[in-house]
């Protein structure tokens, strides 16, 4: 007689047989069961380093691949406390330290024997990286840096470098063959971080994974445009529009969608560049406009004045990642809609009037 048996700590079934043809049913029983415990124990389970994990991708994830019962160890520097973040990281070892600091990186690494790593730390804002350059350039840099040379001493199975696809510059359609353009700190930063991780497999044969993902939207603190258009609208202030960039346009990802995307790529065994997009490219002004609907509000025109060159339109060719066998669980409204609800449910650790 046998049972198949679902693991605890994983998503795998194992299969536990036994003889029940002996004298005593009762110990056969016990016999049994420890045997599946025995099988569950032998159950594989990826240890996994997240680092960034206090920020919007990367708590997304975490959560995300502790729900999906890895052993979790996350690196952040700084963390706002709020009860998302405080939900998000529950299930998982927390470290605080800074990817520059190379020691931290190797005894994280080897104490936790770490399998896979998942490195999305780094300024990922474009008006902080145009303030500060030097800082952004150190941390996504040497950051970056650190911890591939650290995969490598330490023989880490498979790596991804979070990419995007501000590389590429203004243009529409990039594929990954694509000539990267470098036009201001935050994208030549990512330009020189795709460099970088490209180098580690050519040079040593490392597993890295490059995935350059499109404008990623969710449940989300900082200061970007699907965020900040939700918190208006749910304080009843008509969200801006900037007079002169409604026809800006950004190609879009549901966070639970990126979220995916990531861990499909490292169960595929990629090595090196992928485009990670939608069919969602929309301009700034239907942005706002579909985001309105949802409350009833309409958006107000501002003037503003530019402090950096922006890019107009742009838009990736994701037609590879396609072919793999991806593709996105949720329309841009339906994002949207999640989104929105995210907002309410934790709106005390944004709205603090």
């Amino acid at each position: 007689m046998g049972l198949w048996f679902k693991g605890v700590r994983s998503s795998k079934w194992v299969y536990a047989s036994h003889d029940f043809g002996g004298r005593n049913r009762h110990w056969d029983i016990v016999n049994l069961f420890i045997h599946i415990f025995t099988k569950l124990s032998q159950v594989d389970v990826t240890r996994v380093l997240i680092t960034g994990a206090s920020g919007f991708i990367g708590s997304h994830l975490t959560k995300k691949l502790a729900d999906d019962r890895n052993e979790v160890v996350v690196l952040y520097r700084d963390a706002v406390p709020s009860l998302w973040l405080e939900e998000a990281l529950e299930n998982c070892v927390k470290v605080r330290g800074d990817i520059r600091n190379l020691e931290l990186l190797k005894r994280v690494v080897n104490e936790y024997e770490i399998e896979h790593v998942y490195h999305l730390a780094g300024e990922t804002i474009v008006g902080r990286a145009y303030r500060d350059p030097i800082n952004t350039f150190e941390t996504n840099l040497t950051g970056t840096l650190n911890m591939l040379e650290v995969c490598r001493q330490l023989d880490v199975k498979q790596v991804l470098v979070q990419s995007t696809d501000k590389v590429y510059g203004a243009r529409e359609e990039a594929r990954e063959e694509d000539r990267l353009v470098p036009l201001e700190p935050y994208n030549t930063s990512k330009i020189c971080q795709d460099y970088l991780a490209r180098c580690y497999v050519e040079t040593y044969g490392m597993k890295v994974a490059i995935p350059r993902c499109c404008n990623v939207y969710g449940y989300d603190r900082a200061s970007r445009i699907v965020p900040n258009i939700i918190r208006s609208c749910l304080r009843e202030d008509p969200p801006v529009l900037y007079a002169g960039e409604e026809e800006t346009t950004r190609q879009y990802i549901y966070v639970g969608d990126t979220c995916n995307a990531l861990t499909f790529i490292m169960k595929k065994n990629w090595i090196g560049p992928i485009n990670v997009g939608t069919n969602d490219v929309l301009t700034q002004a239907q942005v706002v406009r579909r985001i309105c609907q949802h409350f009833g509000i309409h958006e107000r025109l501002v003037e503003r004045q530019k402090t950096f060159k922006q890019i107009s339109k742009q838009s990736m060719n994701w037609s590879r990642f396609r072919t793999l066998g991806w593709g996105p669980q949720f329309t841009f409204d339906e994002g949207i809609k999640l989104t929105i609800e995210a907002f309410k449910r934790y709106r005390g650790d944004w709205d603090r009037r």
